[in-house]
């Protein structure tokens, strides 16, 4: 991404309530050009609601909304661009194909307007991009679910926007379906090179799909980074407690070496110390979080001279790929995921001692 460049897209500080109720509580951020940018978060945070404010389809209370160093939104300007004429393509949850037309019609029908050789001219070049120019004839029915993500996709660049927003647009599909498509609309949305922002609920779709992400809860940003960040710097508990599957422990810290990337914390529900390398260890920590499948366990007493403790094997899940184990270690139960080929006591007996050892640098310390 261009540094120093306007940003294609600027949020800034908008308020949108419903009532007396704010869906969208204070929200800013930028989205520069040819950057996706996921919007994630649980349902009710606000992510379709700012895609809707983005597009003209909501109004704004407060803030502004700038789309191309134009401001779009402003209440106390008393702009409110109509939403055909902000440049914005919009593909929805549920595609919205209009099931007894083709998709040659699909597309004609939302150009109007344009002369009938303008039409065929970006409905050829539109199925050009998505690589779908062979099913141009088929209905929508005639379609697996990703053609007509495409499909949808494609009628959204037909009118040759100046971003592209995407509402929930693999929802409707099944999950080997979604797996498969998602790395398919980056690959497309990248190669395009269009401004993109992507709503989803669901974590491994924003990483993938994703160059970065604003993580929201209740209308505000939590947090915004890249996914290698938000996953392994989570900003608070929400964070952690969202991405990914992790224990979350009370935590006191103890002493702090080496700048803040050194750390002893006390858990009191384990009964024990730990040592913790965590870039900008905070004095403030009151909890930590330790991922699932961060931490190893064995039968055996382990060679690892620090963060081994013992516990109790109490249960164990099978999850096809990989197996949770519920260990109890003091008063804490920790659950450990391990994979196939993993020396983890997947023969070990209920109730039998574990040896559990926690990575110094698999520790991520947080403030309520």
């Amino acid at each position: 991404m261009s540094q120093g460049l306007t940003p294609k897209i600027q949020v800034r500080d908008v308020v949108k309530r419903f009532g007396k109720v704010p869906a969208v509580d204070h929200v800013s951020f930028d989205v520069q050009e040819g950057e996706v940018l996921g919007l994630l978060g649980p349902s009710g945070c606000g992510k379709t609601t700012i895609l809707r404010c983005i597009s003209g389809l909501e109004d704004i209370d407060e803030g502004e909304i700038l789309i191309d160093g134009k401001v779009v939104s402003s209440p106390s300007k008393k702009i409110n661009l109509q939403p055909e004429k902000r440049k914005v393509g919009f593909v929805f949850q549920s595609y919205a194909l209009w099931p007894h037309m083709t998709v040659h019609n699909n597309l004609a029908y939302c150009l109007k307007g344009f002369s009938k050789d303008e039409k065929e001219k970006r409905i050829k070049e539109a199925l050009k991009l998505v690589g779908l120019t062979e099913v141009i004839d088929r209905y929508p029915a005639q379609l697996s679910g990703g053609e007509q993500q495409r499909v949808a996709l494609a009628r959204s660049l037909s009118y040759q926007p100046s971003v592209v927003l995407l509402d929930e647009p693999m929802s409707n599909l099944d999950l080997r379906e979604r797996e498969r498509v998602r790395g398919e609309l980056r690959r497309l949305l990248k190669e395009i090179g269009i401004t993109s922002i992507f709503v989803t609920h669901d974590q491994e779709e924003a990483f993938v799909v994703s160059d970065s992400v604003v993580l929201l809860d209740q209308g505000k940003v939590v947090q915004r980074g890249s996914p290698n960040d938000l996953y392994t710097k989570p900003a608070n508990l929400f964070a952690a407690r969202f991405i990914g599957r992790a224990n979350i422990l009370k935590a006191n810290v103890l002493e702090v070496r080496e700048n803040g990337h050194w750390g002893r914390l006390s858990f009191p529900e384990m009964s024990t110390e730990l040592i913790c390398e965590y870039e900008g260890l905070l004095d403030g920590t009151t909890m930590a979080a330790i991922r699932f499948n961060e931490i190893s366990i064995s039968s055996k007493p382990m060679s690892e001279s620090e963060n081994v403790v013992e516990g109790k094997l109490i249960s164990r899940e099978y999850r096809g790929s990989v197996t949770d184990h519920k260990v109890k270690v003091g008063d804490a139960e920790l659950i450990i995921t391990t994979h196939k080929f993993c020396s983890a006591s997947e023969h070990s007996p209920a109730g039998g001692k574990i040896y559990v050892h926690i990575p110094p640098g698999a520790i991520r310390p947080l403030k309520e």
